[in-house]
């Protein structure tokens, strides 16, 4: 955790994320940790503040009734396969074996190739981002979609063989703001995840996981890769048997 500043945080990336949570399970309750300090008013964090922080849901679970966690960040650097070694990978495993599924952004750099530590880890639940609507020609910073249309990948969010899911992350409004990137899509997953846990606590994490891909819209990317969009409904009603990449 970041240390205390003194100073309120400010109206705007975590309040729109966590808002996106609360339009999916309207009934859940969110557990804000700080994790970025401010320098000359550039925001940043540091590993061992965003660990610092899982390790506080850990030891608060029970207490908390904690299920998922939202990292809707990213590091520098993109993975083309599952990154093992990584400096994440050890403390969303300990989250994932204490009952508690991580949720995290593949990136934002239109690599279709790889995606962002910590998504990239075995235990995450890796979301890139599609539109969630017809919002017409895009022009984003890195890249341009001259069509857009809802299920369409938006052309910022990284991909990779590996990625798990997708879901909404173009011109999404929660919290009255609006904003785009794979941070608004990791959100409509963890709230899912929240969901399903809540409706069958029972069902082993492996099995959550496996309702969210055996039940996702197939979406193609231009990589060829083709992920599945959550479908929270589908998810929810799945049968027993399912089939499908459980993460």
């Amino acid at each position: 955790l970041a240390p205390d500043d003194g100073k309120l945080d400010s109206d705007g990336h975590g309040t729109q994320v966590a808002g996106i949570v609360l339009g999916v399970a309207p009934d859940a309750r969110i557990v804000s940790l700080d994790i970025f300090r401010n320098q000359s008013g550039e925001e940043f964090a540091y590993d061992s503040d965003i660990i610092g922080a899982i390790d506080w849901v850990i030891a608060n679970r029970a207490a908390y009734n904690i299920v998922a966690i939202n990292l809707s960040l990213e590091g520098d650097f993109r993975y083309t396969s599952p990154c093992f070694s990584d400096v994440y990978a050890t403390p969303i495993a300990n989250a994932r074996a204490a009952g508690i599924l991580t949720a995290a952004a593949s990136g934002n750099e239109a690599d279709k190739s790889g995606i962002a530590s910590p998504a990239c880890v075995p235990a995450a639940i890796s979301v890139g981002a599609v539109y969630s609507a017809d919002f017409g020609t895009e022009n984003w910073s890195i890249c341009t979609d001259k069509v857009s249309y809802a299920d369409r990948v938006v052309c910022f969010s990284n991909s990779a063989s590996f990625l798990t899911l997708l879901a909404p992350g173009a011109e999404i409004t929660a919290a009255g703001l609006t904003e785009s990137g794979t941070s608004q899509a990791v959100p409509h997953v963890a709230g899912a995840i929240a969901v399903l846990r809540a409706a069958r606590p029972g069902e082993s994490l492996d099995f959550t996981v496996g309702r969210l891909t055996s039940t996702g819209v197939p979406i193609l990317d231009v990589n060829g890769t083709a992920t599945p969009r959550i479908d929270l409904l589908g998810a929810y009603n799945a049968g027993v048997r399912l089939t499908g990449r459980v993460s």
